[in-house]
C-alpha cells in the first residue's frame, strides 16, 4: 500500500504522470480512470513491496513507473478502441493507419517486457538500500501477463 508521510493512503501518480512516463505521444487523460491507477498499484506494487511512501525519491525513480507501464499494460487494448451505441469501435485519427493484430501484439509485449524490468529494478532498489519490505520477485515472477506462484 502506498500512503503519504501521515500513513493515509494515497493517490500513487497522476494520470498525466502515467501518461507522461510510459508514452511518445499524448493520450487524453479521461482514458485512464482512477481505478486502472489503483488495479495497477495492487498488481505491480503491492503484489511486491509494501509500505512505501510516495514522498521519496526511490518512488518518484521506481515506483511510478511500474505504475505507469502497468496502467498501459492493463488499459492497452481499450487505448485503441471505445465502447458506443454502436458496438465495439476503433478509434482512428486522420492520416493514422490501423495497426494489424501482430504489430499491436509486438507493441503490448514490448510495454510488457519493460513492466517486468521495471519491476525487478523496483524490488532489486528496495531490496539494495533496505527501504521498504519486499517479496520474493522469484516466488510472484511477473512475466508478460501473468504471475506465477504465490506469496
Amino acid at each position: 500500500m502506498i500512503r503519504d508521510l501521515t500513513g493515509l493512503k494515497m493517490a500513487a501518480i497522476t494520470k498525466s504522470e502515467v501518461i507522461s512516463l510510459a508514452l511518445t505521444r499524448n493520450l487524453s487523460t479521461e482514458h485512464i480512470l482512477d481505478s486502472d491507477i489503483d488495479v495497477a498499484v495492487k498488481m505491480y506494487v503491492d503484489a511486491y513491496i509494501d509500505d512505501v511512501t510516495s514522498a521519496s525519491t526511490y518512488y518518484d525513480d521506481f515506483v511510478k513507473p511500474v505504475i505507469a507501464y502497468g496502467v498501459i499494460v492493463n488499459i492497452f487494448n481499450r487505448i485503441a478502441t471505445e465502447i458506443t451505441d454502436r458496438g465495439i469501435v476503433q478509434m482512428v485519427n486522420d492520416g493514422a493507419q490501423s495497426l494489424d493484430t501482430e504489430s499491436k501484439n509486438r507493441t503490448l509485449n514490448e510495454y510488457q517486457m519493460q513492466l517486468n524490468h521495471l519491476i525487478e529494478l523496483m524490488v532489486d532498489e528496495a531490496d539494495e538500500a533496505d527501504l521498504v519490505d519486499t517479496f520474493d520477485y522469484d516466488l510472484v515472477g511477473y512475466t508478460g501477463i501473468d504471475k506465477m506462484g504465490v506469496l
